[in-house]
């Protein structure tokens, strides 16, 4: 199964690894974590991110779904979006 994370949540804790060394002094640990956080910006950058569209992924889950009524629709749709937030969560 597939999971997904929010690039700018990670990029944001890199972030903040790299913040903190820069008030530490010069050592090679302090140099080598440095340098992982810029390789790992770097690689995250060339990561393709994909914007989905939850109403297409809805019709496309539900597709072979007879729904009642408007309301089924609107609470099958309500939970189908929770249910993709909670996944990109990776809960």
């Amino acid at each position: 199964m597939r999971q997904y994370i929010d690039k700018s949540a990670v990029v944001t804790e890199i972030e903040k690894i790299e913040y903190e060394t820069n008030y530490e002094p010069f050592t090679d640990e302090v140099l080598g974590k440095r340098r992982v956080c810029k390789s790992i910006k770097s690689f995250l950058d060339s990561l393709e991110v994909k914007e989905v569209d939850l109403e297409k992924e809805f019709d496309k889950c539900c597709e072979d779904y007879i729904f009642d009524d408007e309301w089924d629709v609107y609470i099958a749709r309500h939970f189908f979006k929770l249910g993709f937030q909670k996944a990109q969560k990776g809960e």
